[in-house]
């Protein structure tokens, strides 16, 4: 069974339809394996922090299936205690010195993919610097 990990993009893009018109075919494609049965797919607490927090609570307040999404079996919610630490100290070693955005959420998600026990195959992102990052650990992207 391969792992699928979901950045935050594809939440953003399932819940907004409308204004991720270009995202649509890529939720659809990850909405097809999701209901399939050979994936498990991990979920990133940071990346619902991040969503839930920017971009859902300023949707005002407007309903969406989110919720009963969420609590689907193969949704493997995981955790970021064990990664904070590291992903902080690199947040933090860039910092000073990058000319692009970065973010503690990707941070926390490179450590996810460097995670063995996690096993992440496949990732879902359309933030550049995680596809590069994921493609260099030898992890397919979706975009």
């Amino acid at each position: 069974m391969k792992t699928i990990l979901l950045d935050t993009g594809y939440w953003i893009a399932l819940c907004n339809p409308e204004k991720e018109k270009e995202k649509q075919n890529v939720v659809k494609h990850i909405t097809k394996l999701i209901d399939g049965n050979n994936y498990k797919i991990i979920i990133p607490f940071p990346t619902l922090y991040e969503f839930l927090n920017s971009k859902l609570s300023r949707k005002g307040r407007q309903r969406f299936h989110l919720e009963t999404e969420l609590s689907k079996q193969k949704y493997e919610k995981v955790y970021d205690e064990k990664y904070r630490k590291k992903a902080l100290e690199n947040f933090f070693k860039q910092f000073s010195f990058v000319n692009y955005d970065i973010s503690l959420v990707d941070e926390i998600i490179k450590e996810m993919i460097e995670d063995t026990t996690l096993k992440t195959d496949i990732i879902v992102t359309f933030d550049n610097g995680l596809k590069n990052y994921a493609r260099s650990m030898n992890v397919e992207v979706i975009e």
